[in-house]
């Protein structure tokens, strides 16, 4: 019997071992057939493609992983448009080799089917053919749509099997029009409204406790203030500044985005970027931080000291919150 199975979220050094559980069932699955129909390549592949999104999703989401790791699930933040990994194109191309095509496609048909509006996405949700997988299955799904419900967005995934249908619909998910995947399998989209309960057949409402309120933004605190080349650096996929900010995020913290950083790094980002930058922006654990007008003398005398109005700004909103600014370099911190 298992008493607790506590959640934890996944790091960087946990990308290997989310691939391995990822990886097994997509491997035996019809579509990872069609995709890559060498069964002795199958699995290299398609870890590779696996941790491709898996590192975007650390930087442009969440991973939680059941603490005996028996579990993992990765989601992406959707808030908007999402831009495909840094030099995706390349990096599957080499990957994937002859079979490019079917990746490309596979990724077609699903941009096609998936809602258009703000939303969390579970991309890849595996449990171990462990003892109790359905127990493990439930936690975790719990859990995790718990802290996707904090930003009060709704939230997607798709699935292959009946069974997993079923076990999403006991979590509040509704289903969508099933669809075709191009290897001739069914799937079945699901979508999950923020504080949505499946309902009760009883005659009378449970007793309820009065909701607590919610943290605001204002009740936790600043702990890292990212700079210009700290947010540009998130843009161009930084690991160094995802970590730094998701570990900030784990303490219940907030990272600050000075608007002066803010708009100088939107003068240097592509159209790509720019998604980026408001993914960044809409992070739960962001945010944005004006110069109080009562210290423009201040703020004036640090410019003249670093010779950079952005970077006086980051450098007055440290000093503010009594943290440190995180710079585009590994490790290096003013």
């Amino acid at each position: 019997m298992i008493n607790n199975l506590p959640v934890c979220r996944a790091h960087w050094h946990d990308i290997p071992h989310i691939v391995d559980l990822v990886v097994g069932p997509f491997a035996d699955s019809a579509i990872g057939a069609w995709l890559v129909p060498d069964e002795h390549r199958r699995r290299d592949i398609l870890s590779a493609v696996v941790r491709v999104w898996t590192e975007h999703a650390l930087l442009f989401g969440e991973a939680f992983l059941l603490q005996d790791n028996s579990a993992a699930a990765v989601w992406l933040h959707r808030y908007g448009p999402l831009s495909p990994p840094t030099a995706y194109g390349e990096r599957l191309a080499v990957t994937c080799g002859e079979y490019l095509d079917r990746f490309l496609h596979l990724d077609d048909v699903l941009q096609m089917h998936r809602p258009r509006g703000p939303h969390n996405h579970l991309a890849f949700f595996t449990v171990a053919p462990t003892p109790y997988r359905v127990r493990r299955a439930s936690v975790l799904l719990a859990t995790s749509n718990a802290r996707m419900g904090q930003a009060l967005l709704p939230t997607y995934t798709e699935l292959t099997t009946l069974a997993d249908r079923d076990l999403y619909a006991r979590h509040g998910y509704v289903p969508l029009e099933p669809f075709t995947l191009p290897d001739g399998s069914t799937t079945y989209p699901m979508w999950r409204t923020p504080r949505q309960r499946r309902p009760r057949d009883r005659s009378f409402p449970p007793a309820t406790r009065p909701a607590e309120p919610a943290p605001t933004l204002n009740d936790r605190p600043i702990r890292l203030i990212l700079d210009t080349s700290a947010i540009l650096g998130f843009t161009e996929g930084s690991t160094a500044v995802g970590e730094a900010i998701a570990k900030v995020a784990d303490d219940g913290c907030l990272f600050g985005l000075p608007v002066m950083c803010l708009a100088e790094a939107a003068r240097s980002v592509t159209d790509t970027d720019t998604d980026r930058l408001d993914l960044l922006v809409n992070h739960p654990a962001a945010a944005v931080l004006t110069v109080d007008p009562l210290q423009w003398k201040t703020l004036a005398a640090t410019h003249r000291a670093v010779g950079r109005l952005d970077t006086a700004g980051a450098l007055l909103a440290a000093a503010g919150n009594d943290c440190r600014v995180l710079t585009d370099q590994p490790g290096r911190w003013r």
